[in-house]
């Protein structure tokens, strides 16, 4: 009898040890439901799901990063590039940033004959990234434009993202990827903020192509 009763108290004793673990479990569950939750509310686009993806089963690099890398080995080893064409990531995707001295003259829309091999150079990176959407963003800086040819900075913004977009068609970018946007000055550059005047604007008159 003492057997017996010493084996129901170990099975007792095992089963209140065993209790906590029901409730951790519930914990988890709870938690996991919550983020999911969390993510479910909160709009994600392709590139920020594939940096969590590539964090999470420890890929080397999410895809976009991999051509930012291409970019800025391009630019690196390019000298007229320099300073003129950057690389910034944000929750959008991947932007690549085109001084509009690089593409353009002042006050004009028309690309400039130095331009199209940078242009080439980024169409055949973005070859080799294919379906990904591209949208090729205009923007100027706060200063008034009055010509006979632009009548406001969203005439002239619009018409440089869509000078730059038919310039990628034209070096093999398929046009159902690609869309364009006008900002006109409605976006400056925070990190351009604290630099001087000339140099705000400069930063701001930019065409960005961005990889979503």
């Amino acid at each position: 009898m003492a057997i017996a009763f010493d084996t129901r108290e170990l099975q007792e004793e095992s089963q209140q040890d065993e209790l906590w673990l029901i409730s951790y479990a519930d914990m988890l569950t709870l938690l996991i439901g919550f983020f999911v939750l969390i993510i479910a509310a909160v709009p994600m686009t392709r590139a920020r799901f594939e940096r969590i993806a590539a964090t999470l089963t420890g890929a080397r690099q999410a895809p976009l990063e991999d051509l930012r890398d291409k970019v800025d080995a391009l630019v690196a080893r390019t000298p007229e590039l320099k300073d003129k064409v950057k690389t910034r990531e944000d929750a959008e995707g991947l932007g690549i940033e085109f001084r509009d001295a690089l593409l353009f003259d002042s006050g004009s829309a028309k690309l400039r004959d130095q331009a199209q091999p940078a242009i080439g150079e980024i169409a055949r990176l973005l070859g080799e990234f294919p379906g990904r959407p591209v949208i090729i963003e205009g923007h100027t800086d706060e200063v008034p434009i009055n010509t006979a040819s632009f009548h406001s900075n969203w005439e002239l913004s619009s018409q440089r993202a869509i000078n730059v977009l038919q310039a990628l068609q034209t070096s093999g970018v398929a046009p159902e990827r690609m869309s364009a946007r006008a900002y006109a000055d409605t976006r400056p550059l925070p990190s351009a903020a604290e630099r001087d005047v000339e140099q705000r604007r400069a930063s701001n008159r930019r065409v960005v192509i961005r990889v979503e």
